[in-house]
């Protein structure tokens, strides 16, 4: 689907001229689904997931070959917390562009949230066969990987998703999180992989937390309350947990 000029106004943060553009577009042509699609976009950029379903449903109904309006529906649909819908639509966008990786991977999040875990590693497999320097799908299957107790999988996608992308917060904590439960002579290589995550945002809650775990089943209990304070600093929402 391309994209009409307006949606450089919606990339600049002018979303609401942008869906002025996009309205006047579809007011003047009716079976614009470029337009429609382009208002989506906009829609979606300002959280406004179902008016965004709306507009892409619209779009896919004027143009039901374009695999990318599914994709973006399903995105829309998975933010909404209408998994089913977002799977089936991920579906589509594979059935009509079976090279979409993108739509492999999002398709395994939901699948991994709706508890189908061996759905969900098939699905990141694809994403990772399909485009093998993707980092997020490496470490989606890890994340996959550590729920079904497989920590050596997941340790490698981890180091896998590391190698790809050696800034990578996320992967570092979960490789963490890893070392730590794999055994007592391991810790200290968690809180390498931790404080590394730590060095690269200062500002991530959860490395912290785990850091602090680590310190703790090592005998540092100092070591482990000043993260655990920082963590909580920096989301407030863990000292309910």
């Amino acid at each position: 689907m391309s994209e009409e000029p307006a949606t450089q106004l919606s990339r600049q943060d002018q979303l609401d001229e942008a869906i002025d553009e996009y309205t006047k577009a579809i007011e003047l042509d009716s079976t614009d689904a470029a337009a429609y699609y382009g208002r989506g976009l906009a829609w979606a950029e300002k959280d406004e997931f179902g008016k965004a379903v709306e507009d892409y449903t619209k779009a896919a109904e004027l143009a039901p070959e374009d695999a990318t309006v599914y994709y973006k529906r399903g995105v829309a649909w998975q933010m909404l917390g209408e998994l089913d819908n977002a799977v089936d639509d991920y579906g589509q966008a594979i059935e009509l562009e079976p090279s979409n990786a993108r739509a492999y991977n999002n398709r395994g999040i939901v699948r991994q949230r709706q508890d189908k875990v061996d759905d969900a590693i098939e699905d990141y497999s694809k994403a990772i066969e399909l485009d093998p320097a993707d980092a997020v799908a490496y470490n989606n299957r890890g994340f996959a990987w550590q729920e079904m107790g497989e920590f050596d999988n997941a340790l490698e996608d981890y180091s896998k998703a590391i190698e790809l992308n050696p800034e990578d917060v996320v992967a570092y904590t979960n490789r963490g999180f890893i070392w730590r439960v794999k055994g007592d002579q391991l810790k200290d290589k968690a809180i390498e992989d931790l404080s590394k995550a730590i060095e690269i945002d200062p500002s991530y809650a959860a490395a912290y937390r785990n850091r602090g775990y680590a310190w703790q089943e090592k005998g540092a209990d100092y070591n482990a309350m000043v993260d655990f304070k920082k963590a909580e600093e920096l989301d407030p929402r863990l000292r309910d947990e």
